[in-house]
């Protein structure tokens, strides 16, 4: 009896050895697994961004390649020069339009007048100069303060009031009536006419010589005034 007690005994702490045994086996199976699945994490991590750096190092490759051809293009690229032939016709013509400029204000600020064009209400109150400064001729004109206190000041002109021409040129000059009433042209060395508002006039001649010929309005001096600048032919 007590050997089959001792024999049991046996048994048992064999099967306890063989069931710690097996515990520790899987045990280890599960730790190896375990660690196999975290290294192929950790590898497929690395290839991943491996793969995304590759990609973007490519992309960015592709990019400064591409910049770099953008501005390697650009630098080997010149801007077309542009030659112009001046034309060489000795025939020119001109249009001299009579102008006038006006300063118009009022006595009070901000008063409307609706048949008043001179009148500008956002205008500041201004008075006419009690001593008027302006040369005589009728080149400049002060239009007294009307029943709402509205007035301005006007200067006549040509425009154009210069002209260039070769020496050599058969020019060729219309004086247009735009503004003003009434006008008188004088040409220097050429003649003079009367010019109403819608009028044209038309002159023609040569320039012979080099230097300036002056036209004005004899009616609005020292203002309305103009010249014509001709340049001496070529040696």
């Amino acid at each position: 009896m007590f050997t089959k007690l001792k024999t049991s005994k046996t048994r048992n702490r064999i099967s306890d050895s063989t069931k710690t045994m097996m515990i520790a086996v899987l045990v280890t199976s599960m730790m190896f697994m375990t660690a196999s699945i975290y290294t192929n994490q950790t590898n497929d991590s690395k290839a991943l961004v491996y793969a995304q750096s590759s990609k973007e190092s490519y992309e960015y490759g592709s990019t400064n390649d591409s910049n770099m051809s953008l501005m390697n293009t650009t630098s080997n690229m010149t801007s077309p020069t542009t030659t112009i032939s001046p034309s060489k016709s000795i025939e020119k013509e001109f249009w001299i339009n009579t102008m006038h400029l006006d300063g118009n204000t009022n006595l009070e600020a901000g008063t409307k007048c609706d048949t008043c064009p001179q009148n500008t209400p956002s205008h500041p109150a201004e008075k006419p100069p009690l001593n008027s400064t302006i040369p005589t001729g009728g080149g400049f004109k002060v239009t007294e303060p009307n029943k709402v206190g509205a007035w301005d000041f006007r200067a006549f002109a040509f425009s154009p009031s210069q002209i260039v021409v070769n020496q050599g040129d058969k020019v060729t000059l219309h004086f247009v009536g735009v503004q003003g009433a009434h006008h008188f042209i004088k040409i220097e060395g050429i003649g003079d006419f009367p010019l109403s508002r819608g009028q044209i006039q038309t002159v023609s001649f040569v320039a012979s010589n080099p230097g300036t010929i002056t036209y004005i309005c004899t009616l609005h001096l020292p203002n309305m005034v103009g010249q014509i600048l001709v340049l001496p032919e070529s040696i």
